[in-house]
């Protein structure tokens, strides 16, 4: 390879040369067309514009290619440089093609009108130059970027919620297997919502998935939405008929138009909006209240198809065993029917495992953290379903039941409601300012009781059921909640049990009793649930004899009320026909055997301990032990605050805001008002017109609900840092130095390179090789001082300098400048190569372990897909492929020019 001695072409403008445009840099590469005089015409190919300049002020730049550049010919092939000559100002280019690898020559006027103009050579060869302040928040940004990317935590830290290790612990488990598909059965109130959005968070920013779905009881569509976006800053859509009707002309598949939707259960009744759901390739799967959905029901047998067509799934149920043992069965074959085929096993198996707790609770003491894996990892639904007690986690409210018998109320002859009406009436004056839930079995209950209390106490009342429209149900709910407005109490239908928190108030009121005891628990769990920092004061107001009164004992007799009831499904399942005949005599106004029914009760509560004392010993415990191992669980959260302790964020944001036209007033030492100004260089998604309140503080975000909480995860932060990083923000900059130890005049380049593998994003390789920054610093005579002079120390020594002098040494240095950058590459691929080697060692280690011990499991638990391990190993040969083929490029520039004390 040879390398023509280049003259000077900048000595005269020529008709044929390619010039770049120093102030209209988009235009592309320019051809001179004419020089007439003092003047010249320019002819932008890219853009079609003509320009005329005097010649002796033009704003352009010379473009040229050096030997091993590549460059690009207008019809739209590349060639590598291997000589430049020059005649009459005019250069041609000698080469190889490199589709056909023949030797080609061309003058420069066939060169492509199309540069990277964002590039930094092209930059510098145009004198464009950024302020040294924005050049030292780019290097901050991939700094930034490249820790977030190899974090053990991304995608964990931006929920506002608790730091619940359990909530963690699950979230980090499930989010990072390949194609995870399980059971999140936490009890009522531990946060399934939170668990299933960081799992949701996680998966898509890493990459593992694009495209997500979401399915809930139509009721909670909207919260679910208000959720998503004020916990998680996810911004789903929803698609329900009426929108989906509105998209069928637009799109083949009315699912294509979004990657990230949430749909009513109602849409499974639909066979056409099913079949479109089933190819849409969604690749995760979140369903909600999945013990709603009974096997052998119409929708049951959508969710089996959809379960089969997308490959990640999470369903969620506080009550896995509430239809009983076949039902809860038949979830888990949507999860994995190659392992869960036999329903008399698997009761067998179910059976078997509590011999196996006495070990499981001695490794768990005694921290033998690696033989407790290796057992739990054999237990067959441990990695399929997660289910923590509140037992088992701790930290939660008492609950007291105070119960009321109307017996004179009903004499004086007032009917059963209006005997409960005129209690609850005095309930409320007894609480005058506190707030009251009362959830009741019906819509119309609730009608009569708002109409009571408005007609006949003046008292204002939320109302909640299944026949107000979604909007009006939230309306209802913050009515309720406001603290300054609001209303004392809300009123719900069994449907105000299902899916809405209200543990900000600390009465519930039982207006009637449910006749199934997850039900119960349900209604309780509204209240009694993660953020209720009182005691749960529960009230029932009953007439002896009553339907309630038979249903009141027997709660009591099972101990329902105390604590939160694991048993009641099973407890039901054994009683259910002796407890309908009491209550079907107390309904028709028949007597019915005093003594039958105490043996009732006794029977309940010997079954209730029998079963409780059961589920301690057997398969529940090795589930919560699975589900919640603290040592593990407590580096992950260590590891979330751990971030949250440094300042870098905040000053990293309020750097970025100050340098792209965002003003941000610190209100008080927690947060700040952020607003949009006429001065932005961008548009900042997000930001409205009118600004808003931002936090970083974990702690205020949850104690100000109006407030954005900011981390590395925001979708706001995310922006900034792929501005920093991808587009040509402090890509190229000129500094001053003042170093009496050097000679006036002498400059150096420090070079920044970005290297990144361009694979799937699915295959996560940025937790193995994040986009890497590497620096090369260079001489005027293009010595390598890298490993000599560090970038902090040089730093402190730079100096601004504004733009037309920083045009003018960039004008004085061009030639040099594009022969330093060439030599730079070689260190460049140097250090690239040693980062590679580390990578492949650290994914050689890491594969080997995660194959080792599915194979393992394997062998013993037949709960582990081999879907799973081919995952793995699919996973290992593409990244060892995608780390032989790295992606280098040149991403900023800076220059360093020593001017004389």
């Amino acid at each position: 390879m040879t390398q023509s001695t280049v003259q000077d072409p900048a000595q005269a403008f020529v008709a044929g040369q390619r010039w770049l445009s120093e102030t209209e840099l988009e235009q592309g590469l320019g051809l001179i067309t004419q020089v007439n005089g003092r003047m010249l015409t320019v002819l932008f190919p890219a853009t079609g514009e003509l320009r005329h300049y005097a010649s002796q002020q033009a704003p352009l730049a010379r473009y040229q290619l050096l030997p091993d550049d590549r460059g690009q010919h207008a019809e739209g092939w590349w060639f590598r440089v291997t000589e430049v000559e020059v005649k009459n100002h005019i250069l041609t280019y000698h080469g190889l093609r490199e589709d056909t690898d023949e030797s080609v020559s061309l003058p420069e006027a066939q060169l492509a009108a199309q540069v990277a103009t964002q590039h930094p050579l092209t930059r510098i060869l145009a004198g464009k130059a950024d302020r040294l302040d924005m050049y030292r928040l780019r290097q901050q940004a991939q700094q930034h970027l490249q820790r977030w990317q190899q974090s053990k935590v991304t995608g964990l830290l931006g929920a506002r919620a608790q730091l619940l290790p359990h909530q963690l612990y699950i979230a980090y488990t499930v989010a990072d297997r390949f194609q995870p598909r399980v059971l999140l059965a936490d009890e009522v109130g531990l946060g399934k919502t939170i668990e299933a959005g960081m799992i949701l968070q996680r998966r898509l920013l890493t990459g593992r998935s694009q495209r997500a779905l979401i399915i809930v009881p139509d009721s909670l569509c909207h919260q679910w939405l208000v959720e998503l976006k004020r916990r998680f800053a996810l911004s789903f859509s929803l698609f329900d008929a009426e929108r989906c009707e509105a998209l069928r002309g637009e799109h083949e598949n009315v699912f294509a138009a979004e990657q990230l939707i949430l749909i009513p259960q109602s849409m499974l009744e639909t066979s056409e909006w099913l079949e479109q759901l089933t190819t849409a390739d969604f690749d995760l799967l979140i369903a909600d209240e999945a013990h709603r959905l009974e096997p052998d029901s119409e929708h049951f047998d959508a969710l089996q198809q959809l379960t089969q067509a997308i490959s990640s799934v999470l369903l969620l149920t506080a009550t896995p065993e509430q239809a009983g043992m076949q039902a809860h069965f038949a979830r888990l074959q949507l999860l994995d029917p190659d392992r869960f085929h036999d329903f008399s096993a698997f009761l067998a198996e179910q059976e078997s495992y509590q011999a196996l707790t006495p070990m499981a609770e001695v490794l768990a003491k005694h921290g033998a953290e690696k033989l407790l894996d290796r057992l739990l990892d054999y237990y067959g639904t441990g990695r399929l379903m997660f289910r923590n007690s509140r037992a088992h986690i701790g930290g939660f409210p008492e609950r007291h039941l105070h119960t009321y018998e109307l017996t004179e109320l009903e004499l004086e002859g007032a009917s059963a409601f209006v005997g409960k009406a005129q209690w609850l009436q005095q309930l409320l004056k007894q609480h005058k300012n506190e707030k009251i839930v009362l959830i009741c079995g019906s819509s119309l209950t609730v009608q009569e009781l708002y109409d009571y209390l408005r007609i006949e106490h003046g008292i204002h009342a939320a109302v909640f059921h299944e026949g107000m429209s979604l909007v009006e149900r939230d309306r209802a709910a913050e009515f309720f909640a406001s603290p300054e407005d609001g209303c004392p109490i809300l009123l719900c239908s069994e449907i105000g049990s299902e899916g809405r928190n209200f543990q900000f108030a600390q009465h519930l009121v039982l207006f009637d009793l449910p006749q199934h005891p997850d039900l119960l628990e349900q209604r309780i769990g509204r209240l009694d649930r993660i953020g209720q920092r009182g005691a749960v004061q529960i009230h029932v107001p009953v007439l002896l004899g009553s339907r309630d009164d038979i249903l009141l004992q027997w709660y009591e007799a099972m101990d329902a009320f105390a604590q939160p009831n694991a048993v009641g499904a099973l407890v039901h399942q054994a009683f259910a026909a002796q407890l309908t005949d009491f209550l079907t005599a107390v309904a028709n106004d028949e007597p019915y055997d005093d003594t039958a029914f105490e043996a009732l009760l006794s029977a309940t509560t010997e079954r209730a301990a029998e079963l409780r004392e059961k589920i301690r010993n057997g398969r529940d415990k090795l589930q919560e032990l699975n589900a919640f191992r603290p040592q593990q669980a407590q580096a992950i959260v260590a590891e979330v605050a751990a971030s949250e302790r440094s300042d870098e964020l905040a000053n990293f944001m309020q750097e970025f805001w100050a340098r792209f036209g965002v003003d941000y007033d610190a209100l008080n030492e927690e947060s700040g008002w952020l607003r949009p100004t006429e001065h932005m260089r961008v548009t900042l998604p997000g930001l409205p017109d009118e600004g808003m309140t931002v936090t970083f503080s974990r702690d205020y975000a949850l104690a100000h609900e109006p407030v954005e909480f900011l981390t590395w995860d925001h979708p706001q932060v995310q922006h900034a840092l792929e501005l920093l990083t991808r587009d040509s923000y402090g890509s190229t900059c000129v500094a001053l130095m003042q170093n009496r130890a050097l000679p006036a005049g002498a400059w150096f380049v420090e070079l920044n390179f970005s290297s990144q593998l361009t694979t799937a994003p699915a295959l996560v390789a940025h937790e193995f090789y994040p986009q890497q920054n590497l620096r090369v610093l260079l001489d005027s005579q293009g010595r390598d001082l890298t490993t000599r002079v560090a970038a902090s120390a040089l730093d402190q020594q730079l100096q601004f300098v504004d733009k037309k002098q920083a045009r003018q040494l960039m004008q004085q240095l061009r030639q040099a400048l594009q022969q330093h950058i060439k030599a730079a590459w070689q260190p460049a691929e140097t250090q690239q190569q040693q980062r590679l080697q580390q990578a492949q060692a650290e994914l050689e280690n890491y594969m080997a372990q995660a194959k080792q011990r599915l194979n393992q499991l394997k062998q013993r638990n037949p709960a582990v897909r081999q879907a799973e391990i081919d995952g793995v190993e699919q996973r290992h040969e593409q990244l060892t492929q995608a780390l032989k083929q790295p992606l280098l490029q040149l991403d900023s520039v800076r220059v360093m020019v020593n001017l004389p004390t």
